[in-house]
């Protein structure tokens, strides 16, 4: 082959190694890689009449002390009330997507140009995360009240939330985890060794049961009149998180918001067991 014809085809060669490599990695050029190692942070805060006042001041002070200064660029929040009316008038209380960190190449970048690009960018991010820390003081000095919890519509959302969503998913349910939307309400079922069994076999067959795969779930504010209803809750939730494919380990269902920020692999390595 001449050395002409070894020129003009190099330039293919280049594009066929580097679709391959694309491919051998499970990678796609329209998910940069700054927005894949981000994670996609939802919150749903339960605003009904059982949620006391100390239970909203603990749910704001962990969202801005805590869920806030974790956030990073590229990352996404969105922070919406459970109510009965999730599914037909849902409306995010706050919604942000940072701004992603621009990728280095040392073939394509100006390394001046790069560091003063990315100084910029942790400027822009430090200014929307204060922005959004206005809004959320604003969303608790109102007074959402809803006469109902429907958890289960407000993980129907989250499914559609998350759906070919290329971030970490990361669920965080701000609430006493009480159902109380007819038909199901769980301060008056009757417990018993069959009701969770049953009962989810009822959600799946009208379809309540969503596809949650990887989801690193939280829960907090869990709570009840009872340690024994409060036990009987827990399990059953516990149950459903399994049904639904999400990433709920007992250490993160708790009545304040524990081991947070999420580990990469979201699971706790040493409260973890097997289900």
């Amino acid at each position: 082959m001449s050395v002409e014809s070894r020129r003009r085809l190099a330039p293919s060669l280049l594009v066929l190694a580097t679709q391959a490599l694309l491919l051998t990695t499970g990678c796609t050029p329209s998910v940069p890689a700054a927005v894949r190692h981000a994670s996609a942070v939802v919150v749903f805060i339960d605003f009904s009449g059982s949620i006391t006042g100390d239970d909203r001041a603990s749910y704001r002070r962990e969202i801005e002390s805590e869920i806030l200064p974790s956030l990073s660029a590229g990352d996404r929040l969105l922070i919406a009330p459970i109510h009965d009316k999730t599914m037909t008038e849902f409306r995010p209380l706050v919604e942000v997507i940072l701004p992603p960190k621009p990728e280095f190449s040392g073939w394509l970048n100006n390394v001046l140009k790069y560091n003063r690009d990315a100084k910029e960018l942790e400027t822009q991010v430090l200014h929307l995360k204060e922005k959004v820390g206005t809004t959320v003081a604003q969303v608790f000095a109102k007074r959402y009240v809803s006469p109902h919890t429907d958890i289960f519509s407000s993980l129907l959302m989250a499914e559609k939330l998350f759906s070919d969503e290329p971030r970490r998913k990361v669920l965080v349910l701000m609430s006493d985890m009480l159902e109380d939307n007819p038909p199901y309400d769980f301060e008056k079922i009757a417990w018993s060794p069959t009701t969770i069994t049953k009962t989810l076999s009822e959600l799946d067959a009208k379809g309540l049961v969503p596809k949650l795969p990887g989801v690193c779930i939280y829960v907090s504010g869990a709570s009840a009149k009872s340690a024994e209803l409060a036990e009987n809750v827990g399990r059953f939730w516990q149950a459903y998180f399994r049904r639904t494919g999400a990433d709920m380990d007992p250490s993160r269902y708790a009545h304040v918001l524990l081991h947070w920020p999420p580990a990469n692999a979201c699971r706790s390595t040493h409260t973890a067991r097997a289900t």
